[in-house]
């Protein structure tokens, strides 16, 4: 009988062993920050970052935005609640992945999930325009008063 390739050699105690070689899997390593040229881009390029690397970024921007949410402007409260949020999401036709630091918000994760696939334009002070359809029909969105 021929062992599988997963399965222990109950002689030898080894999966290889008995005429069965070690199977080399490349690995896909992402190094730090990835920079792909696209010429439709208004950049003219992309950034891909690593989950590493996004983590980093992640927490300069929990620094940079006084620790509160760039969607609901609240304090964060659990470092767990905390999901990066792209400002030009795909869906509403931006690049494929752009990790860019330009394009990243820090966010909680339930109001990524309710912003979805939606562009947000400030406009002022307190002052959000939304764009939940992608047709170009916005939706004025008044942030609440900040309590001191």
């Amino acid at each position: 009988m021929k062992l599988r390739r997963n399965e222990y050699c109950p002689i030898h105690r080894s999966l290889f062993c008995c005429g069965r070689e070690q199977v080399r899997r490349e690995r896909t390593i992402r190094l730090g920050v990835q920079r792909i040229e696209d010429p439709h881009h208004p950049r003219g390029y992309r950034e891909l970052r690593s989950p590493a690397e996004m983590r980093k970024l992640l927490n300069r921007k929990i620094v940079e935005q006084n620790r509160k949410c760039a969607i609901c402007h609240e304090e964060f409260t659990d470092y767990n609640d905390v999901v990066p949020d792209h400002k030009d999401p795909k869906g509403m036709g931006g690049a494929w992945r752009d990790g860019h630091p330009d394009n990243i918000q820090a966010v909680h994760w339930w109001c990524n999930g309710e912003k979805g696939s939606s562009r947000a334009l400030s406009i002022g002070p307190g002052l959000t325009l939304t764009d939940t359809t992608g047709n170009g029909d916005f939706v004025i969105e008044l942030a609440p008063p900040k309590v001191s």
